[in-house]
């Protein structure tokens, strides 16, 4: 057995959650009349909820205290958490086998943990997790390896015991110069799929799954 730990990223390695959000901020936007430019979502990417709320705030000089945009935002996109978000194939069967493998696993996520709860609870797969953890905890987003770090510390691991689970190039980069083990996961909304795998230990490929992994 390669680790005794995993992290599991939530929006686009867990949870097929990425269109939903790619429509969330647009939407959000449009009735302040304000256009979101296409590159807009890849921005955002690297940062917290809170980050990105100041950003959004002033990036397009809106009024609302950033707090309000958090909880408008939160509120729109939890009901889709709430009632609709799948999960990615092959996930829940790659958590059963790991489980019965005896690796312990949590969550960390650049979203808000309590707002991905109930879809994970629904899709049956929240047993799985020692705990959800998240970037407001830590109060930076995946840029920095601090919610990773987190997590390791829960478990009373070191970084090289835990694995990594991520979908997103730049996330996978911060956790493997931070020392942990990586999974790379093909999702559509990454365009450089070329670092994902670069920064990857292990990398399902497009047409892939998690499941196929096995005990990697």
């Amino acid at each position: 057995m390669n680790f005794r730990y995993a992290i599991f990223d939530m929006d686009g390695t867990l949870l097929d959650s990425i269109p939903y959000w790619d429509r969330l901020v647009p939407e959000f936007l449009s009735q302040y009349g304000a256009e979101a430019a296409a590159e807009l979502n890849q921005e955002m990417s690297a940062m917290s909820m809170e980050e990105s709320a100041l950003w959004l705030k002033k990036r397009f000089s809106l009024a609302e205290p950033a707090e309000q945009i958090i909880k408008t935002l939160c509120d729109r996109i939890g009901r889709n958490y709430e009632q609709d978000i799948p999960l990615k194939p092959g996930v829940k069967e790659w958590l059963a086998f790991l489980q019965e493998q005896g690796v312990r696993m949590c969550v960390a996520t650049a979203s808000s943990a309590e707002l991905g709860r109930p879809a994970l609870l629904r899709c049956g797969v929240l047993p799985y997790f020692d705990f959800l953890a998240d970037c407001g905890m830590v109060g930076v987003g995946k840029s920095s390896p601090a919610v990773y770090e987190l997590a390791a510390e829960k478990f009373g691991a070191q970084a090289f015991e835990c694995v990594v689970v991520e979908d997103a190039a730049f996330a996978l980069k911060t956790a493997k110069e931070a020392g942990f083990l990586t999974v790379g996961v093909y999702e559509p909304s990454e365009a450089d799929q070329e670092s994902v795998r670069k920064y990857s230990d292990w990398y399902v490929r497009k047409g892939k799954t998690l499941s196929d992994l096995g005990m990697i």
